[in-house]
């Protein structure tokens, strides 16, 4: 039985001006699976991810969080995803799991279900 698909990009592209900085990219991620993006400077990962976020507006294509559009409901999809940019905050006297728990109840998320997610 295959996952739904909880993260998707179709056809996402973004353009600066002259400067292209992300080209048709497309690919879906199922629920459930941790990824990454690794390249070097410069390949439009964090351009990507903020097409996904819906912090930038794609000039082609389109992304969906849980089938939500990015574009026309920000909010919603946004409270289904979960993204730690590179230079995100970090709080040197939490550990791991207090900081996650932090996150989550930031976000809303019961904190009975802050439980379910192991190792916590």
């Amino acid at each position: 039985m295959s996952k739904p698909v909880m993260i998707e990009a179709d056809g996402l592209s973004k353009q600066f001006g002259a400067f292209l900085a992300v080209r048709d990219v497309t690919f879906s991620i199922p629920a459930g699976e941790v990824v990454a993006f690794l390249g070097p400077n410069g390949a439009g990962k964090t351009t990507t991810m903020r097409l996904l976020t819906g912090f930038v507006a794609p000039t082609h294509g389109s992304a969906r969080i849980a089938g939500i559009d990015v574009q026309t409901d920000r909010i919603t999809a946004a409270e289904r995803l979960g993204y730690l940019p590179e230079n995100g905050p970090l709080y040197p006297d939490m550990t791991p799991t207090s900081l996650l728990r932090f996150f989550g109840e930031a976000r809303g998320i019961p904190a009975g279900r802050l439980h379910e997610f192991p190792p916590w």
